[in-house]
Formats: C-alpha cells, structure tokens, sequence
C-alpha cells in the first residue's frame, strides 16, 4: 500500500476584528444576562421550596438548600467565567488570531511524506470568510 486516506485534524482560528470583538462580547454579555435570569428564578423557587418544606417536611430543608446552593454555586461560577471572557475579549488586539475550533478534513497521505507538515491544518477565518489556509505551520501554504 503506498498511500491511505484518513481524517486529520483542523484547527479554525478567527482574526479579530472590530465587528468579531463586538460579536463576542455581545453573546457573553447575552449569557451573562440568561444566567441572572436564572439565577433570580433559583433564588425565587427556593424560597417556595423552602417554605414548603418547612410545612410538610422540616427534616429535609437541609439536603434540599444544600442541592440548591451547589446549584447557585455553579451557576456563580458559569457567570464568573463568562465574566473573565468579556475581559479577556476587550483586551484582544486587531490583527490577532484566536483558536475559534476545530474541525477534520480527509487527505491522502504516501509514504515518505512529513508527518508533523501533513497533520498540522489550520484555516483562518475573518469576517465569515476564509482568508488563509496553513500547512506545516507555514504561511500561504499549498492549498488541498
């Protein structure tokens, strides 16, 4: 067999840009906001929780505000990420490349070809539009 087709590895990267700055902020800010959403319904529902367990079944307030406050806790902890993410966006730079994802492409890969250049893929998007395809780390590379 002297070549085989397999699925290697894609990395996307995303150039930032004033219009993705402002993108990404706008869905971390629209997350930020789902999450008080849910966190002021919590908050809501275990007050009743509570105030009807206390009527009907005192003995079970405890394990019922702890799984509610774990709860809070992680949904705290979503929102303080999401927090750092918004800071981390504003202080991107025009011009810099952020890993957005990864996808797979199939390539026929022959025996004597270079193994790191062959799986190390990246394409570079800007504005919804592929600007550039790597191969091997190198710029501008040959396109599959």
């Amino acid at each position: 067999m002297e070549s085989i087709t397999i699925t290697r590895p894609v990395i996307i990267k995303v150039k930032v840009t004033a219009d993705y700055k402002k993108k990404v902020a706008t869905e971390l800010q629209e997350a930020v906001a789902r999450l008080d959403m849910q966190l002021q319904h919590l908050d809501f529902q275990s007050r009743r929780l509570l105030a009807e367990l206390e009527k009907r079944n005192p003995q079970g307030i405890n394990a019922a505000r702890q799984h509610l406050d774990k709860e809070r806790a992680v949904k705290l902890e979503t929102r303080q990420k999401l927090m750092d993410r918004l800071k981390e966006t504003a202080k991107m730079a025009e011009g810099d490349e952020v890993i957005h994802g990864q996808a797979e492409s199939i390539a026929e890969i022959k025996m004597g070809d270079d193994w790191l250049k062959f799986m190390s893929v990246e394409v570079v998007v800007q504005d919804g539009l592929v600007i550039e395809i790597r191969q091997g780390g190198i710029r501008g590379a040959e396109r599959d």
